[in-house]
């Protein structure tokens, strides 16, 4: 016979108040849990049925079970310590409050029987964690970003000017020298961006130049105009 109920300083708890422990039970750790375990074992002992006990053989059963997932839980916290340090010098993607945020893993530390992974000087919850990424992968995303962020910062079409010149080549300079798998990562829509901008300066500076070879022109129609005259 098997005892559900909580047992206090040898008396049954009323099943309400244990329910309300609850959380905080689970939240102990394996040492309590043991202490837990025997002080069922010893109520269940004290206070099972005389004339159906519990044979020897069943407490040794109980024992082993509970010997076998103390091990298991061992085990598992070993190897979440073992996952958590090969990640140091990784770089990861977390999920903090709707945001994605990257970089590389400096270390890891517990705290309160939690892991923390200390990424770009912030403690972060490995729970947190979205994917781990190796070099190749990260170094594409950052690039990507970077382009974009390039992209925005440039003006629009129809506020572009021939004095954004500069901006717009640094543009292009930087994703040229992107690598192949690199530019897999920027956007179609990006690029497209960034050619729209570089077909509008052409277009702006053949308007400056043919202002520039009007005036000239003038200028020498002018000159010889003056000369006749004389």
């Amino acid at each position: 016979m098997a005892l559900v109920q909580e047992i206090k300083d040898g008396k049954v708890v009323d099943s309400s108040a244990s329910q309300s422990k609850k959380t905080d039970t689970d939240s102990k750790s394996n040492t309590y849990d043991k202490e837990m375990f025997l002080k069922l074992l010893v109520a269940e002992m004290q206070y099972q049925d005389p004339l159906e006990p519990t044979s020897n053989t069943e407490y040794v059963s109980e024992l082993a079970s509970f010997s076998q997932i103390e091990a298991v839980q061992s085990v598992q916290s070993q190897m979440s310590t073992i996952e958590a340090n090969s990640l140091v010098g990784k770089y990861v993607i977390l999920l903090d409050d709707d945001q994605y945020i990257s970089g590389k893993v400096d270390y890891v530390m517990t705290e309160d029987n939690k892991m923390f992974l200390s990424v770009n000087n912030k403690l972060y919850s490995i729970d947190k964690l979205d994917s781990v990424c190796d070099d190749d992968y990260y170094e594409g995303v950052l690039s990507a970003q970077t382009f974009a962020d390039m992209i925005k910062k440039l003006p629009t079409v129809y506020t572009l000017t021939t004095a954004d010149e500069d901006k717009i080549k640094e543009a292009r300079q930087f994703y040229d020298a992107m690598t192949d798998s690199q530019k897999s990562f920027v956007s179609a829509d990006t690029v497209k961006s960034l050619e729209k901008l570089e077909e509008r300066l052409r277009a702006l500076k053949d308007a400056e130049a043919e202002v520039g070879k009007d005036s000239t022109d003038d200028t020498t129609t002018s000159d010889d105009t003056t000369t006749a005259t004389e």
